[in-house]
């Protein structure tokens, strides 16, 4: 028995020691240049202390498929786990040595000459899937590695395109046009066959290196709509969904963008027609060209919408009311602004929305040529560097209900704030934080202080939701009886904290009492007397 009992223990060790294997696309940044998307596994281990153990086996950069660069095994340890409901937050800044990969006829991994290597991670578990940002010093460059994005459109820079091929009902006619990569056009419509081959066999969408100001990538997407006679005008459009023919009439609302996560047809480069989209950006920043050939008063406007949905069938332009929709970001009057670049911040609007109570799964991106379907002219519309964008700003702090007077002022983000005598220390729970980030996670910790009269030294860090940026605050909660003393510290040589208080016989006292005279010492050695007030 006793045999079987220490069986049982150590299969229970053993089983709380297993990791989790998540398998998901892996994107490395280096110096805001994007490579290709790559499948990867990452594997996380909860140790016994509540730590995790995060490793990226095999770690390659790769420029190209003949361009590659083995750097090694990436094995981060001792990871800070914050569990908050039903995810976990991993977080640490470390140096690691990086380790050989084990990959066959993959030799000189270049990790392993370099030493301790500076490594921030931040990661998200939630749902079975692992969210991790991983930033890496490596050989001079700066180097981000993204997994598992759910916050991000696939190639928003529109750096990556393949071919994608239209044939005629009859298979005996083909054309073809430049799509990016996790986008789809005309191309790859669904709908009635013939309809397809004639809305696509005059191309619409193509590869250009033609880039915004200052972009750090190569290429863009060309837009250009064609006329149609007596059908209208046949408006540019790419989507992050599948576009609908249904009519050989433009504005007809059979035609237009939809998506569904659960069909499982994929385009000519084996994307889905669906982009999954689990976070709540606070705005869509995009770079937009825009030209109209022949200049039209009435329908002047190119135009951009992002709808974030649950996932379930949703169609744009809509032909009902969907009661699926978490929010919507639109611009729909994208001016020419005489053909030069715009930089275009588009908030996303919730709050009419909100009844809906709709969970994001999916954002359905729609851009086009003209803002009304079959109107426009022979226009251009070149689109770069589309990024959802995650506030991470505190823009209040209450502490115990009161709320800090003259917040957004401190230069240092650093507060003091007066308590009623032993309500002077405090925890996380008595801290309410309000973010400009709709998705925002804010991290609290308190350290109570050794000082007269007690207090607190709380420390807040509000993480963009994308978890790629962060604000730190810190609130100095100090007992309210003794703010006589800590406003006649002047005389002692600048701003100190209270060490010690004595009364006029040399005795220590820790609750002074207003109106008596004390002997005040401070944590910068001066000691002065004071008449409490």
């Amino acid at each position: 028995m006793r045999k079987l009992f220490t069986l049982i223990a150590m299969l229970a060790g053993t089983m709380a020691a297993m990791a989790t294997d998540y398998t998901d696309k892996l994107v490395v940044t280096i110096d805001g240049t994007y490579t290709p998307a790559t499948d990867n596994v990452i594997s996380v281990e909860e140790q016994a202390d509540g730590t995790y153990n995060l490793l990226l086996k095999n770690f390659i950069l790769k420029f190209s498929e003949e361009d590659i660069m083995p750097v090694g095994t990436i094995n981060v340890t001792n990871v800070k786990g914050t569990k908050n409901g039903v995810s976990t937050l991993l977080t640490t800044n470390q140096n690691i040595i990086i380790e050989p990969g084990d990959m066959p006829g993959i030799f000189g991994w270049i990790g392993t000459e370099l030493g301790p290597v500076p490594v921030n991670v931040n990661a998200d578990m939630k749902d079975n899937h692992l969210y991790a940002l991983i930033t890496i010093s490596f050989m001079g460059m700066n180097i981000e590695v993204t997994f598992g994005d759910v916050y991000q459109i696939g190639n928003s820079g529109f750096e990556y395109f393949h071919t994608a091929t239209v044939y005629s009902p009859d298979g005996e006619n083909s054309a073809t046009s430049d799509e990016p990569n996790n986008w789809h056009s005309f191309m790859s419509a669904s709908g009635e066959p013939a309809l397809i081959y004639l809305a696509g066999y005059t191309p619409h969408t193509f590869k250009s290196d033609v880039t915004r100001p200052e972009s750090k990538g190569s290429s863009s997407v060309l837009l250009t709509s064609s006329d149609m006679g007596f059908f209208g005008v046949a408006n540019g459009t790419i989507t992050t969904g599948r576009m609908n023919t249904g009519s050989v009439m433009a504005a007809d609302i059979s035609n237009h963008t939809w998506n569904d996560l659960s069909q499982t047809d994929v385009d000519d480069n084996g994307d889905p027609f669906f982009a999954a989209m689990h976070g709540r950006p606070d705005s869509m920043v995009v770079w937009v060209k825009f030209t109209q050939g022949t200049p039209n008063a009435e329908f002047p406007y190119a135009t951009v919408s992002a709808v974030i949905n649950d996932g379930t069938y949703y169609q744009d332009p809509e032909d009902k009311e969907y009661t699926n929709v978490l929010a919507k970001a639109v611009n729909a009057q994208i001016e020419s602004n005489d053909g030069a670049w715009q930089r275009l911040a588009i908030p996303f609007d919730y709050e009419t929305y909100k009844a809906n109570n709709a969970e994001g799964k999916a954002i359905l991106v729609t851009i086009s040529t003209n803002a009304t379907p079959g109107k426009g002219s022979t226009d251009e519309l070149y689109v770069d560097d589309m990024e959802m964008v995650y506030n991470s700003s505190a823009t209040a702090i209450t502490v115990k209900g009161t709320s800090i007077e003259g917040f957004g002022t401190a230069e240092d983000n650093t507060y003091e704030v007066l308590l009623d005598g032993e309500n002077a220390s405090v925890s996380a729970a008595d801290i309410v934080v309000e973010t400009d980030g709709k998705g925002a996670r804010v991290l609290i910790e308190t350290a109570d202080v050794d000082l007269i009269g007690g207090g607190s030294d709380v420390t807040i860090t509000v993480l963009s939701e994308d978890l790629k940026n962060s604000n730190t605050y810190v609130v100095k909660t100090r007992n309210s009886n003794l703010s006589g003393i800590n406003n006649a510290s002047v005389n002692a040589g600048g701003k100190a904290e209270i060490k010690a208080v004595y009364n006029m016989n040399g005795q220590m006292v820790k609750a002074p009492l207003k109106g008596s005279v004390y002997v005040v010492k401070y944590t910068n050695g001066k000691t002065e007397k004071v008449t409490l007030k």
